[in-house]
């Protein structure tokens, strides 16, 4: 939404951290091979991938996905994006270059069979990759490259000064480190997939963080302001920390509202504040079946499950971790 403020849709790609360079770490937005190159990729740290969609309607929308490399420097950053981008280009011959005006640096390309755009940059020890995926075109087979290049240069026009400043920890610092950012992680209960790469990467955000693994980003940035919200946790679940237990009740009774796809159900045994929902309509794949909500003193959690079972035994697990880590 900082990019563009069409983009305020929740997109099935997950938001994640990624540690390793390799072909399944990057998954569509590298087609060719780079096990030979591997020494060419050297000094990546790690990355984060955000991604959001123009629209509720997947075939109607464009999607917009920025994935940040870290390297140890600037060199290694430049020789990893220029090494890529090549095996790229020669993987495929159908791709075509293009060149950004606002940043002639930028190595980007597209394919005319297919409404998409890629974008590799440079920006001190980041790469800045962004790809664009035009469905609505791809439905009209239609492609409008200008359109897809406005994003890009949107995109290359926000992030660089929001990550310039950061510096990452040495080497050292980041094993030594917890990740679990104010003990946020220790009071969520945990995934039950985590076997799936990439698939439940568990985080500890800040307020505007947090909003890119939001299912609802528009209503949240103004819920997260008004609670008080500083930390957002997601790990089998989402839990998040507000100002005080007022604005936690307040968290809880927001994100009830978006349940109008959903009935409301009992409560789980023993635990009858808890919050609980049941899709109106059970086929609707890219929806879960059960959804349950609590909060206790300054925290508010979110559950959603297929199983009634497993959505209410993890709901009272995540109210127990709450009331008993108090």
């Amino acid at each position: 939404m900082d990019i563009d403020p069409r983009l305020k849709y929740y997109s099935s790609i997950q938001p994640r951290v990624f540690t390793t360079i390799d072909h399944q770490s990057m998954g569509s937005w590298v087609g060719s091979d780079l096990t030979p190159h591997v020494n060419a990729l050297s000094g990546f740290i790690s990355g984060y991938t955000s991604t959001a969609n123009s629209d509720a309607q997947y075939s109607l929308s464009t999607t917009l996905e920025n994935r940040v490399l870290i390297f140890d420097n600037e060199a290694s950053a430049s020789t990893a994006m220029n090494t890529i981008v090549d095996s790229e280009l020669a993987a495929d011959p159908t791709k075509t270059g293009v060149t950004l005006s606002q940043f002639p640096t930028a190595r980007a390309y597209w394919k005319g069979d297919r409404p998409t755009l890629w974008s590799w940059y440079v920006a001190g020890q980041f790469i800045i990759f962004t790809a664009v995926w035009d469905h609505l075109g791809s439905e009209l087979s239609q492609t409008d490259l200008p359109g897809m290049m406005d994003l890009v240069t949107k995109s290359l026009t926000a992030i660089p000064g929001k990550i310039s400043g950061f510096k990452p920890a040495a080497p050292r610092e980041r094993e030594s480190t917890s990740p679990d950012w104010d003990g946020m992680l220790a009071r969520t209960v945990p995934a039950i997939n985590d076997q799936v790469p990439g698939l439940t990467i568990p985080g500890v955000y800040d307020r505007h963080g947090g909003l890119q693994i939001s299912r609802q980003p528009e209503l949240d940035r103004t819920l997260f302001e008004t609670a008080g919200v500083d930390r957002v946790a997601f790990n089998g679940g989402y839990l998040y920390r507000a100002k005080d237990a007022a604005s936690a009740a307040a968290v809880t009774n927001q994100h009830a509202t978006f349940t109008k796809f959903y009935r409301k159900i009992s409560a789980p045994p023993g635990l009858p504040i808890a919050r609980c929902y049941e899709l109106k309509n059970p086929t609707a794949k890219s929806r879960m079946r059960y959804y349950c909500s609590v909060n206790f003193d300054r925290y508010a959690a979110d559950i959603s499950a297929n199983q009634m079972t497993d959505a209410y035994q993890r709901i009272s697990a995540q109210y127990a971790l709450l009331a008993n880590g108090k």
